[in-house]
């Protein structure tokens, strides 16, 4: 998150002198919150007392000793600019102590792209999220990720996606990493990676290899495509359980498919459109034999064969 408010601006908007247009366009940042949450964190703590006034006038006295006579003093700064000052710092230090983590998430029929602190790009594939300490990236270049996403890592110091499945380490390379629940799918597209799984797994992937674990099998692969196919509306699957693609079929169209009690041990080797919800679910389900209802709202259900 870029911090776009200098102490100026904080300064008049601690003390209400913002203009109506401003604060409607500062209430509608993405900041906003965060700089709020801080303040009203201030505003209920326990603080020691503080009198501005009575410090102001000791340290005066203080400075005048000895003086036969008093040199009469014009205050050039009013004393709420030292409190607005006092607070602006203490907001600014709350925001960079608390806020330097960033997270990218995506919801159901969503996908997003960024880039990391050192141009590294990242493409989020749908339900899925990245996290990681902008504050420590140049010193440590790993992020944690949930779900999917494909990188580009640019060259530099050891590059690390963490992941409840296992590890993925990297000098500068071009690859995805597929961590969900009961499945770990990792497939490199450029470069060298080394992947390191919770069951112990440790290989090394060079362009065009993959490396899969799910709830019926563990293999070592190789792909022809030079980038996954999801970046273009599609999902492609060599040899999958069916299970798992039905997974993605939900994630990517917002739907619900139940009764999957019914279905059968099966592998798909296929693909489908992000596009079109219903030409997906029957690219699906007719290829694989599959006997199926659908609702008013696209969802499905599986009926027993």
């Amino acid at each position: 998150m870029e911090q776009q408010y200098d102490d100026t601006f904080l300064a008049r908007w601690l003390a209400d002198e913002l203009t109506a247009e401003e604060l409607q366009k500062f209430k509608n940042s993405e900041d906003y919150q965060k700089y709020a949450q801080i303040v009203d964190t201030l505003e209920t703590a326990e603080m020691p007392e503080f009198d501005i006034e009575a410090n102001f006038q000791a340290t005066l006295n203080k400075l005048s000793k000895g003086q036969e006579a008093p040199v009469k003093k014009k205050r050039i700064i009013p004393l709420w600019s030292y409190a607005a000052a006092a607070s602006i710092a203490i907001v600014f230090f709350a925001y960079n102590f608390f806020f330097t983590t960033s997270t990218y998430t995506t919801q159901l029929a969503e996908k997003t792209n960024f880039e990391l602190p050192d141009g590294s790009k990242v493409e989020l594939n749908a339900l899925s999220s990245v996290t990681f300490d902008k504050s420590s990236w140049g010193e440590n270049r790993s992020l944690d990720l949930k779900g999917e996403a494909y990188f580009k890592v640019t060259k530099g110091a050891t590059f690390t996606v963490k992941t409840d499945q296992g590890n993925v380490t990297v000098l500068g390379t071009q690859f995805i990493v597929n961590a969900r629940e009961n499945f770990y799918n990792v497939i490199c597209y450029e470069g060298k990676v080394q992947v390191v799984s919770v069951q112990k797994d440790t290989l090394v992937l060079t362009k065009g290899m993959a490396f899969l674990i799910d709830k019926t099998q563990r293999k070592e692969y190789t792909v022809e495509n030079s980038e996954p196919s999801w970046i273009n509306d599609e999902s492609d699957f060599k040899d999958a359980s069916i299970d798992i693609v039905l997974e993605e079929l939900e994630r990517q169209f917002s739907i619900t498919i139940s009764g999957k009690e019914n279905l059968k041990p099966a592998l798909f080797t296929g693909r489908f459109s992000h596009k079109d919800a219903t030409l997906a679910v029957q690219t699906i389900f007719m290829a694989m034999e599959i006997p199926y209802t659908t609702d008013a709202n696209g969802n499905v259900v599986i009926q027993k064969y």
